[in-house]
């Protein structure tokens, strides 16, 4: 299948008619000058962009301790961070408007029209990170999805980012990540940029990648309408009040226009689909009349049945559309219903455990690597079926009790994290494929361990998985150096919803701390998102292409319950915290926040959920997973209760105790 990374930056007014070719001209040091009507832009000898300048504004920062305006930039964070670039080794012109860029493994195409620079991506290296540097004298900036106004110096955000100078002149970044480059050094001098981080994976032969900056020299009503959502709680998770599960839900819209000389005069018209079945909750249209550099404010309200929704608000001049709002929304969360469970799970993972303590563990420990503070080991244990497992075994050099911590991994065969390791800790990090923490001469070998065995529950890979999950915890518990009841579990994506599984499985766990989750909502995904969420375990026929066959994914949803981390929610006796961004288009957050009702023994529950997040979870969420760890390993789990707010968002916290119980919307 062809890939396609074309990087398309729209310059100048609506349309192209009637505006002169862009000139290219080569100048003594080997770079090019390009000129249009609307835009001048520079691309050095080096390939890589230097300047963009619109509406008598330079949008970009070039060469600041070794940053470009445009290019494949490392940047090594820390408390002095530093930037490397890739440098192209020849840039020809091969047409009028064209320049082509060449290295080993890299090619990029820029061609210039009137109001656009198209440049397409060719990388068959490693997966590779473009960089836009952000001039910071440009303060005026909003995300575009929510039309938020985004601060200077911003540790992360999310989302397609639309810078603006004082004229209106203004820019939109590709989707990406957004942040201040010096957000993890000592000193954060105003003079350090924010950079646009647009990631891509490796193309292969001929294949490209495809993304668009869109940038006018003078302003139109749709740049100019800054339409900012205004839902109240920030997070958009409405529980049930004590008589209704229909709590009323208030979406309201803030809108303004931000230069002078344009008015708005259409309908903003708001509209509400279940996120699974996509079936139509809600629909209201509403008059929108702002004056020029005027105002005005909308309320939409709404009572649907608790599920998870998925909104669009549109606000149109006609024909024209001048924003689209496309969000969240959680209605009822405390009583929506969860996804189906067995009646005989409780027993068939009981009797799992059972048959995994009937196999030897057989545990191999090989010193790898010994720290003054800490030894490093590669362990080797067995599992159900005839499975090996590998993991990382951090060990604190001095005798002590310490609090264990294990990592499990994100999705797909390659090495496990390091471990977390220090002096004052025991780390774990466990690779679930049957790999060892080491690849071999040539790589690891791939295999569908997704969907191995997944025609019975008995033999499907994950249920190995899921018990040697709870083998490890075991493990650490077993260790002389390991205080058993501080006991820590977390992961990303897969590995989160591991922990969560884990933490179930194995009641030693006093904490986990789930990031992204997957696994939720396994028939959900089955029956009404299909391949294009994860996990792969799909039904596919001999040419991998998936079987709709409503048989086949009845026979596939009967098992896949057995391993649905939603249906191990009541197991769960220990604290457990869910980092979500509810805008999560790999993990699906339906089946986690239909859990969160059936989270009735956890000593402690949290939920940090933000409406504008993606698959790299929510605002903050790293900062209070972190917080959570703190308290755990100095044997205060009860201080997480005081934690009801990470970064603008509130954090749903509540005890198994009614009477220490905090709620935080």
């Amino acid at each position: 299948m062809v890939q396609r990374f074309a990087l398309l930056l729209c310059i100048g007014t609506i349309g192209c008619g009637g505006l002169r070719a862009a000139t290219v001209v080569k100048e003594a040091d080997g770079g090019y000058r390009i000129v249009t009507e609307n835009y001048s832009a520079r691309v050095g000898a080096d390939g890589n962009l230097h300047s963009l300048v619109s509406g008598g504004t330079e949008f970009l920062l070039d060469g600041y301790r070794g940053l470009v305006g445009g290019g494949y930039i490392s940047i090594t964070e820390g408390a002095e961070w530093k930037a490397d670039c890739f440098k192209f080794v020849e840039v020809a012109q091969p047409a009028e408007n064209s320049l082509v860029a060449t290295a080993p493994n890299h090619k990029l195409t820029y061609r210039f029209l009137p109001d656009a620079i198209e440049i397409d991506f060719s990388h068959t290296a490693d997966p590779t990170i473009w960089y836009l540097t952000v001039n910071p004298a440009i303060t005026d900036m909003l995300e575009h999805a929510s039309g938020e106004t985004i601060a200077p110096r911003t540790v992360w955000r999310e989302g397609e980012t639309h810078l603006f100078n004082a004229s209106g002149a203004n820019v939109k970044l590709p989707a990406g990540a957004f942040y201040y480059v010096a957000k993890n050094a000592r000193e954060k001098p105003v003079t350090d940029p924010n950079v646009q981080q647009v990631w891509m994976p490796r193309t292969w032969a001929e294949g490209v990648f495809t993304k668009r900056i869109v940038i006018h020299a003078k302003p139109t009503a749709s740049d100019a309408l800054q339409a900012t959502l205004s839902v109240s709680p920030g997070n958009h998770l409405f529980a049930s009040d004590s008589v209704s599960p229909r709590q009323p839900a208030r979406v309201g819209l803030n809108a303004r226009l931000l230069f002078p000389g344009l008015t708005a005069d259409g309908r903003a018209e708001l509209v509400v689909t279940d996120f699974l079945t996509q079936k139509e909750a809600f629909r209201q249209s509403q008059p929108l009349r702002i004056d020029a550099m005027g105002e005005t404010k909308l309320t939409f309200t709404l009572t649907p049945p608790p599920a998870f929704y998925a909104a669009n608000l549109t606000l149109k001049q006609g024909e024209e559309v001048l924003a689209t709002r496309s969000f969240p929304l959680t209605c009822g969360l405390d009583r929506m219903t969860p996804p189906e469970r067995p009646v005989d799970f409780d027993k068939f993972w009981d009797d799992t455990l059972v048959e995994q303590e009937k196999v030897p563990t057989n545990m191999q420990l090989t010193l790898f690597e010994e720290k003054p503070e800490y030894r490093l080991y590669k362990l080797r244990f067995d599992g159900l079926l005839g499975r090996q497992f590998h993991a990382w075994l951090s060990i604190p050099t001095k005798e002590g009790k310490y609090p264990a911590h294990l990592t499990l991994p994100p999705s797909g065969i390659h090495p496990p994290y390091r471990p977390y390791s220090g002096p004052n800790v025991v780390g774990m990090s466990l690779a679930i494929a049957g790999q060892e923490v080491l690849p071999p001469e040539g790589g690891y070998k791939y295999w569908d361990y997704w969907r191995g065995g997944i025609e019975k529950p008995e033999t499907w890979y994950y249920r190995v998985v899921f018990a040697a999950c709870s083998r490890a915890i075991d493990i650490l518990a077993a260790r002389p150096e390991v205080d058993a009841s501080r006991i820590f579990v977390t992961g990303g994506s897969q590995g989160g919803g591991l922990s969560f599984i884990t933490a179930a499985l194995n009641p030693k766990v006093a904490m986990a701390v789930c990031g992204s989750p997957g696994l939720f909502g396994l028939e959900w995904k089955l029956r009404h998102l299909g391949p294009a969420y994860w996990p792969p375990i799909d039904p596919m026929d001999e040419k991998n292409q998936p079987i709709t066959d409503p048989k086949a994914i009845d026979n596939r949803c009967a098992v896949v319950r057995y391993g649905d981390a939603a249906n191990f929610a009541p197991r769960i006796k220990g604290a457990v915290l869910l980092l979500v961004g509810l805008q999560d288009h790999v993990t699906s957050p339906a089946g986690l926040l239909g859990t969160w009702s059936q989270l009735k023994n956890a000593k402690i529950k949290a939920l940090l959920a933000d409406p504008w997040g993606g698959h790299n979870g929510p605002r903050g969420g790293q900062a209070l997973g972190s917080q959570w760890w703190m308290a755990l390993a100095e044997g205060r789990t009860e201080r997480v209760l005081e934690y009801t707010k990470a970064a603008e968002l509130p954090v749903m916290v509540e005890s198994g105790n009614p009477t220490e119980g905090v709620t935080a919307m």
